[in-house]
């Protein structure tokens, strides 16, 4: 073959084209996303509308209403507020002409005002019942929610009445050094029944002479001071004697439930002399020998006392 002539190379040229379709292949995640956030919302709707009352839907209806207009008020609200001549109301289109309003369309009025502001028009009840009665139970629910709440707040003052008198009864013991020994024998406790102060003997001193019911000058000052610690609070009162194991040789005519009940109905007469109403005096029981304060040792001498406890309300 001549040099001339060379074979020339082939060439090929190969051209991609690009599939128009490719530019839209997400469309269908944001169309997905749209629906997933519809059903959501539909799903929100139906739970909200299961759980709450009809009072409540109405509320949340009336917070997305975008106006609340009266027909038949103009101008401002507040001191500038004034009234419509017309009793369609103040309600007219721009294109009117000026001597005369051509009414539109009014908007939907969430309260209908009467002649006060604070009184909307014929309505005397705030809580209409509805058809079907729905309204009774929700009053109810409302009377016993009020009720409950006014029986927290009773509860409440009550406590701290008990609290103030037991930090006054707790600082006149402290600054009334002539108590002697007694001082140390007052317990004063907080339990489900009240305020709870227990007047206890000591070894060498009392305030009953023993197996009597006549009490002494420290347990009448004693008894006194209680009795001005407790006299702000309304509560009413209840005194229990309790006596110790120790018994009478002749029991069949006067024994241990005898004295401890007459040496509460002592604590009972003391209490009225220094002050206390006795209307608030509700119980006054004597215990015998059944509650010691030192079990282990029946004839303690702390388990020879006169209790007082400051009822609570519901007792």
């Amino acid at each position: 073959m001549p040099r001339s002539k060379r074979i020339q190379p082939t060439v090929i040229v190969k051209r991609r084209y690009e599939d128009e379709g490719e530019e839209h292949n997400s469309a269908w995640k944001l169309a997905y996303a749209d629906f997933v956030t519809a059903m959501m919302t539909f799903f929100l709707i139906m739970w909200l509308m299961n759980v709450t009352t009809v009072e409540q839907r109405k509320g949340i209806a009336d917070y997305f209403n975008p106006v609340a207009l009266s027909q038949a008020n103009s101008g401002a609200d507040g001191m500038l507020a004034g009234r419509s001549v017309d009793k369609t109301g103040a309600l007219s289109t721009p294109n009117a002409p000026g001597e005369h309003s051509v009414p539109v369309a009014a908007p939907p009025v969430v309260a209908s005002l009467g002649d006060s502001d604070r009184q909307p028009a014929g309505r005397k009840d705030p809580m209409p019942n509805p058809p079907g009665g729905k309204a009774a139970p929700d009053r109810n629910a409302r009377a016993e929610l009020e009720a409950m709440l006014d029986r927290q707040a009773a509860a409440l003052t009550e406590q701290q009445a008990l609290d103030e008198a037991e930090r006054d009864l707790r600082r006149r013991i402290a600054t009334t050094p002539d108590l002697g020994a007694l001082a140390d024998g007052v317990l004063i406790q907080q339990t489900p029944q009240g305020l709870r102060v227990q007047l206890t003997d000591q070894v060498k001193a009392s305030m009953f002479n023993v197996g009597s019911a006549q009490m002494n000058d420290q347990g009448r000052r004693l008894m006194r001071l209680v009795a001005t610690a407790v006299a702000a609070a309304p509560n009413r009162l209840s005194i229990s004697g309790h006596t110790d194991a120790l018994g009478y040789a002749d029991g069949a005519k006067y024994g241990n439930w005898e004295l401890s009940s007459d040496r509460a109905n002592a604590a009972r007469r003391e209490l009225i002399a220094a002050g206390i109403p006795a209307a608030r005096i509700v119980r006054v029981e004597g215990r015998a020998d059944l509650d010691h304060l030192d079990a282990a040792n029946p004839l303690a001498p702390r388990n020879r006392r006169i209790s007082i406890t400051l009822l609570r309300g519901g007792e």
